[in-house]
C-alpha cells in the first residue's frame, strides 16, 4: 500500500486518532469549567478529525467498527464523568452522543455494514465506488472491533461473496497458517508462495487487517482445480457460458451449484494451475475479475475466524469526488 506503518498501524490514522484524544480531552476541560467558546471550538475541531479520521479509514478498508467503540467508550466515560462531578452539561450532551453512537455502532456490529469497493478485482458484477451492504449474521454474531464470535453461525457456501479480513494483511500470520497444507507442497511451489506471501505481508499488513471482498470457491474437504480459467470442483468444471468479447476482454456466466454470476477474463491468465485440498475452517476465494484480482492464488486461504460477513446488496454508487452519489446500481448481488 506503501503507507508509513507504526507497530502495524498507518502513521496517519495513528496522529489523526492522537489529535481526537486531545481535542475531546479539551472538550472535557472546557465544558467542566463552563467555558463555551472553548467548548465550541474543541467541538468543531473533533468533528473535523472525526471526518477525516472516517476518511482514512474508508481509504484504507481499515475496520471503522474499532473508531465506533472507541468514540462510544469516550462518550460513556464523559457522561460518567459529568454523573460522578455533578455537571448537568456535560451529562446531558455526552449521554445524548452516548446512545446514539451506541444504537449505530450494534446496528453495524450485528445487522448490516457498509463496505466500500475500493478496487476492480470483483467487476463486472461490483465496480469501484459500490457501497455494499454487508450481512453481519449470516455466518454468526461477532463482538465488534475484536471480530470474536459470540454464537456460530452457518458456514460460507460455494459462491457466496465473503468480506473478510485475508492472511497476509494482519501482522504476525505466518505463510503456514495461510495454507496449512504448506509442508507436503512440493519444494518448488512452497518457496514460491512462502516468498510471495511474506512480500505482500510486508507491503501490506496491519494490526486491524484490511477487508477484502471475494467470490467463495472452495470450502472445507473441496478439491480444488485451476488451469487456465476453467475451475474444478471434486472434479467438475464449473459451466462458463461465453456472453459477450469485446477485443482481449471476455465476459462469461459462470455457475456454482445454482448460482450463477458474471466473471472477466482478459487473456492474461496470471496463474496458470493451482490445486487445493482444503483444510477445516479454511475457503478459497477469488476475484470475478480473474486477470485483476489478488486473491487466494496469491495468498492462500482465509480462515474462517476472520469472516466479517457476506455482502448482499448494491445501495449506492460514488465512484469519486468529482461525482454525486447515485442510486442506478441499486441490486442484490449475485
Amino acid at each position: 500500500m506503501g503507507e508509513v506503518l507504526i507497530l502495524g498501524m498507518d502513521q496517519i490514522l495513528v496522529f489523526l486518532i492522537s489529535l481526537g484524544l486531545l481535542s475531546f480531552s479539551g472538550w472535557v476541560f472546557f465544558t467542566t469549567k463552563d467555558l463555551a467558546l472553548g467548548r465550541q471550538l474543541s467541538s468543531g475541531a473533533m468533528f473535523i478529525i472525526v471526518l477525516l479520521i472516517l476518511w482514512r479509514v474508508f481509504k484504507l478498508n481499515l475496520d471503522f467498527g474499532l473508531v465506533l467503540t472507541l468514540a462510544t467508550f469516550f462518550a460513556g466515560i464523559s457522561w460518567l464523568l459529568g454523573l460522578i462531578i455533578n455537571l448537568k452539561s456535560l451529562e446531558e450532551e455526552s449521554k445524548s452522543y452516548f446512545w446514539i453512537l451506541l444504537l449505530i455502532l450494534c446496528l453495524r456490529s450485528f445487522f448490516y455494514e457498509p463496505y466500500q469497493i475500493p478496487s476492480s478485482s470483483m467487476e463486472p458484477g461490483l465496480q469501484i465506488g459500490d457501497f455494499v451492504l454487508v450481512n453481519k449474521f449470516a455466518y454468526g454474531l461477532k463482538l465488534p472491533a475484536i471480530n470474536k464470535s459470540i454464537n456460530d453461525g452457518p458456514d460460507p457456501k460455494r459462491g457466496d461473496v465473503a468480506v473478510f479480513l485475508p492472511p497476509h494483511s494482519l501482522c504476525g500470520v505466518k505463510p503456514e497458517e495461510a495454507r496449512p497444507e504448506l509442508a507436503t507442497l512440493p519444494f518448488k511451489e512452497s518457496q514460491i508462495f512462502i516468498g510471495r506471501f511474506l512480500s505482500l505481508q510486508k507491503s501490506r499488513c496491519t494490526k486491524l487487517g484490511i477487508k477484502y471482498i471475494k467470490r467463495v470457491i472452495g470450502i472445507p474437504g473441496d478439491k480444488v482445480e485451476i488451469k487456465g480459467y476453467e475451475i474444478y470442483i471434486n472434479n467438475k468444471k464449473l459451466n462458463m457460458d461465453l456472453k459477450e468479447i469485446n477485443g482481449e476482454e471476455s465476459l462469461y456466466f459462470e455457475t456454482i451449484g445454482k448460482k450463477q454470476h458474471l466473471i472477466r477474463t482478459l487473456g492474461m491468465k496470471e496463474y496458470e494451475n493451482f490445486t487445493w485440498t482444503i483444510p477445516p475452517e479454511r475457503y478459497l476465494a477469488i476475484g470475478d475479475n480473474r486477470d485483476n484480482s489478488l486473491d487466494s492464488r496469491a495468498w492462500g486461504y482465509f480462515s474462517k475466524e476472520h469472516l466479517i460477513g457476506k455482502g448482499e446488496f448494491i445501495w449506492l454508487h460514488w465512484g469519486s469526488f468529482s461525482e454525486f452519489p447515485h442510486f442506478k446500481r441499486n441490486k442484490r448481488i449475485k
